[in-house]
């Protein structure tokens, strides 16, 4: 993954009325990863979308996308973006194709071998001539995103991409999500209230609550914190005798007769170390990471996301 940003947020803020809708709000989405933005209903997520594609003016701070400022130099920083706010809109009486071509006249720079390369990136190759009346509404989202990439935009921002669709057309929009970002190497900034579906589409999450973000963390990959606690549970001879020996140092408890902690791979090792010297027998060890749905609702206090 780039070292080099796609996309930054630099303490954004936006007022309206005397009151601070978004507050101090600072990431970044690296090229090839597909980044989620998780927040309950109301915490600005919507806001900070239509500021970052220019529909919004900020208060304070920047947002630089490819280098370029929102701010100062809007032309260069919009034409690095492509962006799907729920249901895109096609002219339904033309073919998949037709859009696309229609699309591509108002920038000269993508050729019929560009348009060629992303049907099939999308997986359109068969229906692409077929007119859109008679897509599914997966189908449409993916002919949306599709369009939307044309013109090899830095960043892809959609929200809420997988409204209406059923399992199929959220597993199908997911695996060409993750598949563009791997050969593309285009940043994916997502916006959406499916917990399940963000775990297994996203490289990282942000968290957005009242206006500021409250966690960023690793779902996958090579990022995945090494600090990042986990559930372990620890098969012992003496049940009661092992939790005896934690007394006073962590957070142990007994679970179906299972020794249970919360804990980094650090402390998970130490533990066993712990025990083996106090004569417990440890039988095994397995984890149990949190969902996200389990990070979502600890860090946010159980506020429900939208």
């Amino acid at each position: 993954m780039s070292q080099v940003p796609a996309a930054c947020l630099q303490d954004v803020t936006k007022s309206i009325g005397g009151r601070k809708i978004i507050d101090r709000v600072s990431l970044e989405i690296y090229p090839g990863e597909v980044f989620g933005f998780l927040g309950p209903n109301g915490s600005g997520k919507t806001t900070t979308i239509r500021m970052m594609v220019g529909l919004m003016a900020l208060s304070s701070g920047d947002i630089t996308i490819g280098g370029h400022s929102v701010k100062t130099h809007y032309s260069q920083s919009a034409a690095q973006v492509g962006a799907i706010v729920e249901n895109p809109e096609m002219y339904k009486y033309l073919t998949g194709y037709q859009n696309l071509v229609h699309y591509a006249r108002m920038n000269p720079s993508i050729t019929r071998e560009r348009i060629d390369e992303v049907v099939k990136l999308v997986g359109l190759e068969g229906r692409i001539h077929d007119k859109v009346k008679k897509y599914s509404l997966g189908m449409r989202q993916r002919l949306g995103v599709a369009q939307a990439i044309m013109h090899r935009p830095k960043l892809l921002i959609l929200d809420e991409p997988t409204n209406g669709l059923d399992p199929a057309g959220i597993r199908e929009l997911r695996d060409y999500l993750r598949q563009l970002a791997k050969d593309e190497g285009t940043a994916v900034f997502v916006s959406s209230h499916l917990l399940s579906e963000m775990e297994l589409m996203c490289d990282r999450v942000a968290i957005l609550q009242k206006g500021q973000i409250i966690d960023i963390r690793s779902i996958r990959g090579t990022e995945a914190n090494a600090d990042q606690e986990e559930i372990a549970l620890f098969d012992v001879d003496h049940p009661e005798n092992a939790l005896g020996v934690l007394e006073g140092r962590g957070n142990g408890k007994l679970e179906d007769g299972l020794l249970q902690i919360t804990a980094n791979r650090e402390l998970i090792a130490e533990t066993n170390r712990r025990l083996v010297e106090a004569g417990i027998r440890v039988y095994g060890i397995r984890t149990k990471t949190k969902s996200l749905e389990d990070q979502f609702l600890e860090v946010t206090g159980g506020e429900t996301v939208g």
